[in-house]
């Protein structure tokens, strides 16, 4: 907002809580930069690839690394953010915290300098987007080449912007090349395109509206404005093939069942941004209302797209967060009047600014309080001590023992073990180099971990590395004669029987040993999770009443924790089944809990050949509320009961995990039984495909009976 006259006191303390307000926002952009940005799931194989590259000094054209996948084509879709983070790598821990401040403070500088260019210069709404739009960027880990496309939209955005008038479309030049950066970084880069065909038309159209006569100067404009920048899409490797992986991954169910940025919120983070989202709303609403309807109906199209989107797709989150604030400056620029901020509105800018002031400061605080989850030192004083979900220790303790040989492991490990140069890998969770079969393939070993003797048959490796995501394989490598030969509570190692005997055997003694060694010297890790998860591998890999102790001996509070009750219900009831006498005595412990316990109690009825009292548990829940592994067990006790209400449960799909093939074998089988056979066809094909060791037969069976319905 442009401000006239002299100024209020009112105005002039905006203008200094408006500084102070960006160098708040700065500063916590630029810590957020600093955690630990390697231990993530999604960044290994991207400084593997990296690598490769200034090795190799050629593009990454077949992948090299996992062995199924061996020498096949690949489109690499990021080589310059792959060579820009592994060379950031080179000078230490710190390299890639660096490279994540300066993209933020980049995206920062872009929206701060475009409000100065279009007369914002102290707006308390535009201080509120920009602050919405930060806790939007938390939904997504922050260094990934995602951040090369939230920088790619705020540029395009901020130079559409700035250039609606241009009445040359040589002038668009610095477009075309973010736009090859884009395209060499990040699938996201089809939006560029995307967006200059659509404001174009608008300006086009707006000419066309206030003269009355075709304006053909701005169809040449904007025509070759977008020529230039699709043109730039084509400046890669790979040349017209750099448009499939986009398209390739944005609807492939195998990614959508298997990867956790492609799912919904959960329900309290879904309300908790539903009430984010509607305050940017009102305040978006607001300042378009003072401009008398001024905006940009292009911009604020795909703000409404990627909303809709968001609420499918955990990952849309964030580039609908970036559209707020550019929405806002569209108001800015294509209004016909100025406004001129008087007394009363002064006020509640100064009040606006406070609210985001005091934001900021707690989370600056958080950062260096030394005590919370997201402080600085805890943060990377559990990275030290390996709590994390990659296999850092068995890494470290491979590369000492010169491992050699094919590698298995859940797909998040891959990229981990590519970095630390161990392999060949099994996969890593760069699926855009896959076949919607091996994406499949990696969820099953992920899911199913009783299919994991199938794939060690299959692909014969000599080690299996368990991170804390594979909790419950133990157990069946156990069953498939693999011995452990690694263990800490986080990763271990196991080898193929005949490989590497110079290696002892690690003792149950010795595991019992190493896990209490570790709470005695570094105490719980800060997220329970993995506690829990570590919990239940003892119990297929010593004794489970040791396991058992482990979770009983808690502190008092954390027994209240729903983790808590999840991993006991797993230990007691999952493969391998604690003995009932430990059952019992959780279940005594449950049953002062009340209805906290619910899920564990139901378990434990059915369990113990009461389903009407477990049934009588469930249906006292909202259904709502009740969570996957409740909904699956009502749902079997009322079709073993022949319950005419278990057809209505199953096809109330919201409250089940829809990459349940329990949930989907259930389904089918009610759904015959109605009559309903497409649905039921459906319904078994799912079932296949998420749990096909457990349904193909049946499946087989359903359409030996149906033949016109395959």
């Amino acid at each position: 907002m442009v401000l006239t006259g002299p100024l209020t006191v009112a105005q002039r303390l905006n203008l200094r809580l408006h500084r102070l307000f960006l160098c708040l926002l700065f500063a916590v952009a630029i810590l957020n930069g600093f955690a630990p940005m390697l231990d993530n799931v999604d960044l290994g194989w991207h400084v593997a690839q990296g690598r490769w590259m200034v090795e190799h000094l050629a593009i990454y054209r077949a992948d090299a690394f996992n062995y199924p996948n061996l020498g096949r084509p690949v489109i690499d879709e990021y080589p310059i953010f792959q060579l820009a983070l592994y060379l950031s790598t080179l000078v230490g821990w710190w390299g890639p915290c660096v490279l994540c401040a300066l993209g933020y403070c980049l995206l920062l500088v872009i929206f701060v300098l475009t409000a100065r260019a279009l007369g914002l210069r102290a707006s308390s709404t535009f201080a509120v987007l920009l602050g919405l739009m930060l806790l939007y960027l938390q939904l997504a880990f922050p260094l990934r080449p995602h951040l090369v496309t939230y920088l790619g939209i705020a540029a395009f955005g901020s130079f559409l912007l700035r250039h609606r008038e241009a009445g040359n479309w040589m002038r668009f030049w610095p477009l075309a090349l973010v736009q090859i950066v884009w395209t060499n970084c990040h699938s996201g880069f089809v939006l560029g395109p995307v967006m200059v065909v659509l404001f174009g038309a608008e300006v086009i159209l707006r000419r066309w509206h206030r003269s009355h006569i075709f304006p053909w100067t701005a169809v040449r404009t904007w025509g070759g404005a977008f020529a230039l920048v699709f043109l730039g899409c084509f400046v890669n490797p790979y040349g017209a093939l750099r448009f499939g992986p986009p398209f390739y991954q944005e609807h492939l169910e195998a990614i959508r069942a298997y990867v956790g940025e492609m799912q919904p919120l959960n329900a309290g983070a879904a309300t908790a941004y539903d009430h984010v989202t509607l305050l940017a709303a009102v305040l978006i609403g607001l300042a378009i209302f003072l401009r008398r309807g001024a905006v940009s109906f292009s911009l604020l199209f795909l703000a409404v797209v990627f909303y809709f989107e968001a609420l499918g797709v955990k990952k849309a989150w964030p580039i609908f967060g970036i559209f707020l604030p550019m929405v806002l400056l569209s108001s800015a620029a294509f209004a016909h009047i100025t406004i001129t901020r008087r007394k009363g509105t002064a006020w509640f800018g100064v009040a606006a600014h406070i609210g985001v002031l005091v934001i900021l400061v707690m989370a600056f605080i958080t950062r260096f309080d030394g005590r919370s989850d997201g402080s600085l030192k805890v943060l990377w004083q559990q990275w030290n001590e390996g709590r994390s979900e990659l296999p850092v220790a068995a890494a470290a303790w491979m590369k000492q023992h010169a491992i050699s040989g094919r590698l298995f492991h859940r797909c998040e490990d891959g990229g981990w073990l590519q970095e630390e140069k161990l392999g060949p890998t099994y996969a890593d969770t760069g699926f855009g180099k896959y076949s919607a079969a091996f994406i499949r393939e990696t969820g099953l070993v992920a899911d199913r971990p009783a299919l994991l003797s199938t794939f060690l048959g299959a692909y014969r490796p000599s080690f299996v590395i368990c991170d804390d995501f594979a909790f419950q394989w133990p157990a069946y490598l156990q069953d498939a004669g693999y011995r452990l030969v690694f263990y800490s509570p986080n990763s271990s190692v196991w080898a193929a029987p005949g490989v590497r005997p110079d290696l002892p055997t690690i003792s149950g003694n010795q595991i019992e040993a190493t896990f209490s060694d570790e709470i005695k010297r570094d105490g719980l890790p800060r997220n329970l999770l993995l506690y829990g998860r570590d919990v239940i591998a003892l119990n297929s890999l010593v004794r489970p009443d040791f396991a058992v102790a482990q979770l009983t001996s808690l502190p008092p509070d954390l027994h209240h924790a729903g983790w808590y009750w999840e991993a006991a219900r797993m230990i007691c009831f999952d493969n391998p089944p604690a003995p009932a006498a430990l059952r019992k005595k959780l279940r005594a412990e449950a049953d002062t809990l009340g209805d906290l316990t619910a899920e564990f109690q139901a378990y434990d009825d059915k369990a113990e050949g009461r389903p009407d009292d477990a049934r009588q548990l469930l249906t006292s829940i909202p259904e709502a509320s009740l969570s996957d592994r409740e909904a699956i067990l009502l749902l079997r006790i009322e079709m073993e009961q022949n319950r005419p209400e278990a057809l209505a449960l199953a096809q109330h799909h919201a409250i089940f995990d829809l990459s349940d093939g329990e949930y989907w074998h259930d389904r089918a089988i009610l759904e015959e039984a109605a009559g309903r056979l497409p649905v039921a066809a459906h319904a078994w094909r799912e079932a296949v495909f998420y749990a096909p060791d457990e349904n193909s037969s049946s499946a087989l069976d359903f359409f030996r009976r149906q033949p016109r319905l395959q």
